[in-house]
């Protein structure tokens, strides 16, 4: 068995032998370290600047899926105001209401608001 050996004191200029604190970190890894995390810090911006664009699409597109509707609906309301305007009855309807049309040999009455008439000065 070999007997005990004392750890060899440290030199001055031997760094195996410094303290982790102290020892000094080589360039090459120093730089190393630091493209790496530069690599991370633009992929991570990159990815942030991707999911904000898709975030804003998704929020434009819901608005158009919204506008898309609102035009459906307004579209069928038009269809359905042209399959009625194609029914005699409603034709005459709106004759009479928008145009003041009559038969003939009928009269006709407009009647004034109480509130469109001449005050009666005293």
């Amino acid at each position: 068995m070999k007997a005990y050996q004392p750890r060899p004191t440290p030199k001055k200029n031997n760094l195996a032998y410094l303290p982790t604190a102290t020892r000094a970190v080589p360039l090459k890894k120093r730089l190393t370290t630091l493209v790496v995390i530069a690599i991370f810090l633009y992929f991570t911006i990159l990815l942030a600047g991707q999911y904000w664009r898709m975030y804003q699409l998704q929020r434009t597109l819901a608005e158009l899926n919204q506008e898309i509707a609102s035009f459906k609906s307004a579209n069928e309301a038009m269809r359905q105001e042209i399959e009625r305007l194609h029914a005699p009855d409603y034709l005459e309807q709106m004759a009479r209401k928008e145009l003041g049309m009559v038969r003939p040999g009928e009269l006709l009455f407009y009647f004034q608001d109480e509130d469109n008439l001449p005050k009666e000065e005293e």
